[in-house]
């Protein structure tokens, strides 16, 4: 992948979905994303269902949400995982050593340790470890996971992972080589106008906008008929 499909499916995911408005609301709320990476355990069930499980994730089964407690229940597992989340603060896609096996097993165990609590699936799991850690987690859905025939198991993740770096890097270097200074999210970000809104979107997150709308809308990005 090289910076200008990036940047093309940056734009047309903007318009696609009206400005990214649910992600942009909570990527921006930086006290809750603040004390749910740093201090979970100072964060009500309340503020996190709302916020989290119903707005971002959209869990909507109502014997879920209440007969199953799950916005608590997986709270507390976030609680309960965040030494090791919090171990990868400093690590982004393109710096994580994904050849690493003490690494990827970590990785696993969070990834598994959200994935199998009842009722989560596979792109609420993603979802919640990328707002966890948006600049090493990407978001990932069953489309995806069929589309690149991704091994079904905890090492899935992994697999996805390790395709999301590859073209992480491959835009940097493009990025670079173009004489551009900074980096494609910053860049991105203040041209879209997320910076304005009050956070910059991850190279992870736009990365995934890119396979949304290739593989799950079948658009392909740039568009064929732009010139070469």
């Amino acid at each position: 992948m090289n910076f200008n499909a990036l940047a093309w499916a940056a734009v047309c995911f903007y318009y696609r979905s009206v400005g990214d408005k649910k992600y942009s609301r909570i990527m921006s709320d930086t006290p809750f994303i603040r004390k749910l990476r740093e201090a979970p355990f100072d964060t009500t069930v309340q503020e996190f269902e709302e916020k989290l499980i119903l707005d971002y994730v959209n869990i909507e089964s109502y014997d879920l949400l209440l007969g199953h407690k799950f916005a608590e229940v997986v709270l507390v597992r976030i609680v309960e995982l965040q030494p090791q989340t919090s171990s990868f603060q400093n690590t982004t896609i393109l710096d994580c050593d994904l050849s690493d096996d003490d690494i990827v097993g970590r990785i696993n165990r969070i990834y598994t340790d959200l994935y199998t609590i009842y009722g989560m699936r596979l792109t609420g799991a993603s979802k919640i470890l990328h707002v966890l850690h948006d600049r090493l987690f990407p978001i990932m859905d069953s489309r995806i996971s069929d589309y690149f025939s991704l091994v079904d198991g905890e090492t899935k993740l992994i697999e996805w992972m390790k395709l999301v770096q590859q073209n992480a890097r491959e835009v940097t270097k493009d990025f670079h080589e173009q004489g551009f200074s900074g980096s494609p999210e910053t860049f991105l970000s203040d041209k879209l106008g997320y910076t304005r809104r009050g956070y910059k979107k991850s190279l992870v997150k736009f990365i995934d906008e890119y396979f949304y709308l290739s593989v799950g809308d079948n658009l392909p990005v740039p568009p064929t008929w732009v010139p070469s």
